[in-house]
């Protein structure tokens, strides 16, 4: 293989996650506007969620509910304004990885300042032409989790203190 060959390959497989990268804030900021009201109460703006979805798009919820794409936007015509209270949700700890050279596996997780759990979701993005981001959603699995903080190291002096 030459170095054209792996820059180019490098280069793609970067777009390729870039895109995957966009599609899922743009999907979140999206998600927040509608569940929250802040948009008005029209299909148009939430269509480009449905839009991005693979025709043989699959979700399980936290609650182990999984859904095909046409029962998910049915469910997501249901939630506006539903989470109007809620604090926005970020995405943090996102990770990209290509499988084969158009498929993008993604984990990350959701957080929402001052709640003691979190969401983690994977999901599985495929290349594709006819959506904004180039991208189609094939699955996502959410998971819901308490934080547990990560436990802080010992200094020598407790170190110690536990040994003796």
């Amino acid at each position: 293989m030459s170095a054209l060959t792996i820059k180019n390959s490098r280069n793609e497989e970067d777009c390729l996650k870039q895109r995957a990268s966009d599609e899922i804030n743009q999907w979140y900021e999206m998600f927040y506007q509608w569940s929250r009201g802040l948009c008005k109460n029209e299909e148009k703006f939430v269509r480009p969620i449905f839009d991005a979805l693979a025709e043989d798009f699959h979700v399980v919820l936290t609650n182990g509910v999984m859904m095909n794409k046409h029962q998910y936007w049915q469910r997501l015509l249901t939630l506006y304004g539903s989470r109007s209270g809620d604090a926005p949700s970020r995405i943090v700890n996102l990770k990209l990885n290509t499988i084969e050279e158009d498929h993008v596996l993604a984990v990350f997780d959701l957080i929402k300042d001052g709640e003691s759990n979190k969401k983690f979701d994977s999901a599985l993005l495929r290349l594709t032409k006819g959506t904004p981001n180039g991208v189609e959603w094939l699955y996502v699995h959410e998971s819901a989790h308490d934080i547990i903080p990560t436990p802080q190291p010992l200094s020598p002096a407790e170190i110690l203190k536990e040994v003796l």
